[in-house]
């Protein structure tokens, strides 16, 4: 560390920008170091999109913003513009780590980690990337080469970043680990289907389309179709069954996973950590356009240990998730047999961790 940056009051800097899968792991680290280091203030930096606009503040904590741009999946021409971006970007992290005096940085993950983590390790400080999802993502490895230390939400993610991990499992809010168990005695039905922070298009789909083959199961049923996409899953519902509720966005999804036995769901890796807090089964619809895949290698981890139901994305339709969805609540004891399994999955003290391998890196810089 720098002497400039030697200061108790100095920052720690969390950067997590755009998805839920990226802010709310570093929420929940943020919420670990503020109880850890009280002294020392704990700033956000991402891209300034609506929801960490919202997500971030709501949780206490300062967010600052820099131009990033995503590159993997665009076309040549946006991948020219991000890359052209970056400089711009560097140079605007490396105003703010030293407007913020920071003493040690980490990245969740995401495009928004390169400029920041290059910037960090320019002006010498601390850096840890991780990354939650069982292959790592072009950003987190690129991030990585930045990187003083590097965790991971599973062991097989350590071989693709650029040098040995440490497994931390992926930070989770402490409420999702306060959701009660299933119970075996209980026979309601109560589905709920989600596509991540932003909805899933894919899903609200083929949820529209399973609505009246369902309608005589007496499911209850709540769908978080994404704040942009509500109206328009709406207009998919020939009708809408009785007790079905249709909802842009879940701000407290532990208190709906703590309502459901059952889940749809893609397969990212801080929505399995949440399945896993919470002990809820699932089917999975991978997003099939992650990058290298890595949503459906998630899932295949969660599916192989019985802990979930994987349906490929092409394989998704209004027949297929009706006959899941029936086969699933056919047996309660199944059921709670794969909630004990997914719980297996959890990490109660990953953020604990996540904020040893940060402070020990800053300790030895």
């Amino acid at each position: 560390m720098t002497k400039d940056n030697n200061r108790a009051d100095g920052a720690y800097v969390i950067v997590a920008g755009k998805t839920g899968g990226h802010i709310f792991p570093g929420i929940a680290l943020g919420r670990e170091i503020r109880a850890r280091r009280p002294a020392s203030p704990v700033v956000f930096v991402g891209t300034g999109g609506d929801l960490e606009s919202r997500l971030v503040p709501e949780a206490g904590f300062t967010l600052e913003a820099i131009q990033a741009s995503g590159f993997v999946g665009k076309s040549a021409l946006q991948k020219a513009r991000a890359v052209a971006g970056l400089p711009a970007g560097f140079f605007q992290a490396r105003r703010l780590l030293r407007k913020h005096r920071a003493r040690a940085v980490v990245g969740m993950g995401g495009y928004v980690t390169v400029p920041v983590l290059a910037a960090a390790r320019s002006l010498r400080l601390p850096t840890v990337i991780h990354d939650s999802d069982a292959q790592p993502g072009v950003s987190s490895r690129l991030a990585s080469r930045f990187a003083t230390r590097t965790a991971v939400g599973v062991g097989a993610a350590g071989a693709a970043l650029a040098q040995g991990s440490t497994v931390t499992g992926t930070p989770v809010r402490q409420e999702f680990f306060s959701v009660a168990p299933l119970d075996p005695r209980s026979a309601t039905k109560r589905l709920l289907v989600f596509g991540g922070s932003q909805g899933s298009i894919v899903l609200n789909r083929a949820l529209a389309e399973a609505a009246p083959l369902l309608a005589a199961d007496r499911l209850e049923v709540i769908h978080q179709t994404g704040e942009r996409n509500l109206e328009a899953t709406r207009a998919l519902y020939a009708s809408n069954p009785p007790r079905w509720r249709l909802v842009a966005f879940l701000p407290r999804l532990f208190e709906e996973l703590g309502w459901a036995d059952l889940v749809v769901c893609r397969a990212g890796a801080m929505t399995l950590a949440e399945l896993a807090a919470a002990a809820r089964p699932a089917i999975l619809v991978p997003f099939a356009a992650a990058a290298h895949g890595h949503q459906l290698a998630n899932a295949r981890v969660f599916a192989d240990a019985g802990a979930a139901v994987v349906i490929e994305e092409a394989r998704l339709t209004g027949e297929t998730l009706t006959a899941a969805v029936r086969e699933a609540f056919s047996n309660r004891a199944r059921l709670v047999q794969m909630s004990e399994r997914v719980r297996a999955f959890a990490v109660p003290d990953a953020a604990r961790r996540l904020a040893d391998v940060l402070f020990d890196a800053e300790a030895k810089a």
